[in-house]
């Protein structure tokens, strides 16, 4: 099955991976060079949603392992985005500019998603900590996020899915 909806080179794709009191795991994200990120589930070929916030290509991004609303995005014009689409769909909860010489090409969490490892195109590597707000959901997160994608869904197919 092909899923359509980037109008560049896909730069990065990761599944939401998160544990807690729902399912998630057919939900995954995708960065590309048309300077979006978007926000797919597995059972429909569109994307839910559009992240066009970036002012560069996205080149990559990653699901938080621990929240399952929370993913981060790096860019070339060396910025990090952290969305939590629980609170916002439209701006990111924190945006850092890492470097404006070098491009961020690559990002990891950490297993327990409070340090997020970037990576940029002149070798160096960068650690950034985060707060237990960001990195501990909330046990009303999964709801949140079962009503954020229902929302999202009833708009791209008129019909909401159960999740």
């Amino acid at each position: 099955e092909a899923f359509e909806g980037h109008h560049g080179p896909v730069t990065g794709l990761d599944c939401n991976k998160a544990v807690g009191q729902g399912d998630f795991s057919h939900l995954f994200i995708s960065s590309s060079t048309d300077w979006t990120v978007k926000l797919w589930n597995t059972k429909l070929s569109k994307p839910l949603y559009s992240f066009d916030n970036a002012n560069d290509y996205v080149f990559d991004v990653k699901w938080s392992p621990v929240h399952p609303a929370v993913f981060a995005s790096v860019d070339a014009m060396g910025r990090i985005d952290i969305w939590n689409i629980n609170t916002d769909t439209e701006v990111p909860i924190v945006s850092l500019q890492v470097n404006t010489r070098t491009a961020l090409n690559c990002l990891q969490w950490s297993t327990n998603g409070r340090e997020l490892h970037i990576g940029d195109c002149d070798g160096k590597t960068y650690l950034y900590d985060f707060k237990e707000k960001l990195a501990v959901p909330h046990t009303e997160e999964w709801k949140r996020l079962n009503d954020t994608l229902n929302e999202m869904q009833q708009s791209v197919t008129e019909t909401p899915l159960a999740v």
